[in-house]
Parts: C-alpha cells; structure tokens; sequence
C-alpha cells in the first residue's frame, strides 16, 4: 500500500468490524423499542461501508512515502508526546487528576511546546485547576483524588 487513503481505509475497515462485533454483543431490543445494539451497529455499519468505499476509490501513488508522514526530526517528538500521555496514565489513579493533567501539561509545554521552565509550570497549574474546577464543580463529574486529596 502506497497511498495513505489506502491504509487509513484499511485501519477503519478493522475499527468498524470490531465495532460491529462489540455492538451485537448489546441487547437487541424490538422494532418499536429498539435496544442499545442498534445505535452502534447502525454506525459501525456505516463505517464500515465508507471504509470500504475510499479503500476502494483510492489507487496506489508513486508520488508516496511513509518517511513523508513525519518529517525529519519529527518523529522523536512523536514518540515524546506519546510517552508524556504513558506517563499520565500510570500516575491518573493513583497521583489524581490535577496532578496527572498538570505534569502531562507541564511536559507538552517545555518538550514540544519549548516554553521556559516556569511558563510550562504555570500554563500546566493553571489549565489543570481550571478542568478539575470546571468538571468537578460545574458539571459534577467525579474525577480521582489522588495524594492531594482534591
């Protein structure tokens, strides 16, 4: 496969067969009282047809190379995104959801970003206490606690 459209219809035929196979495990329902199943199978089926239409469609081009989809460089910054987001992972439960979102924030803003060391810490704080303002208060959601107890 030559062509990106080529390989994104790939993937998203996958995603919508896997999507389909997880929504028929729902309860069905009735024609008048349709059940969970129907809602995602109706769009894993449409997926899944227009997947199929642009792997299709799409025709292999000479012109394309995977090294073109990261430049030079750029794929060390990909790798670093994808290591802050690891990160903020294995410390959401336990650490909480501020300090889980401040350092993943704090990161981003001095790696990819190339803020200065007190402007990350800043921009991080101030984003993550805001989203755990604006969740917990406002919208109610219940978020981990974590060592600071908030």
């Amino acid at each position: 496969m030559k062509n990106p459209d080529r390989l994104s219809g790939a993937f998203f035929i996958l995603l919508s067969v896997a999507i389909c196979l997880f929504a028929l495990r729902l309860p069905g329902g009735t024609l008048g009282t349709p059940g969970p199943m129907v809602f995602p199978l109706l769009l894993g089926l449409s997926l899944l047809a227009i997947s199929i239409f642009l792997f299709v469609q799409s025709k292999p081009s000479p012109l394309f190379r995977y090294s073109n989809i990261f430049p030079k460089g750029e794929v060390l910054k990909v790798i670093y995104v994808l290591g802050t987001f690891f990160l903020s992972f294995l410390i959401f439960e336990p650490m909480g959801f501020v300090i889980s979102i401040f350092t993943l924030l704090a990161l981003l803003f001095k790696g990819i970003g190339g803020k200065t060391i007190a402007k990350s810490i800043l921009y991080g704080l101030i984003i993550s206490l805001a989203a755990y303002l604006s969740f917990q208060h406002l919208l109610g959601v219940r978020l981990p606690k974590g060592v600071l107890g908030f």
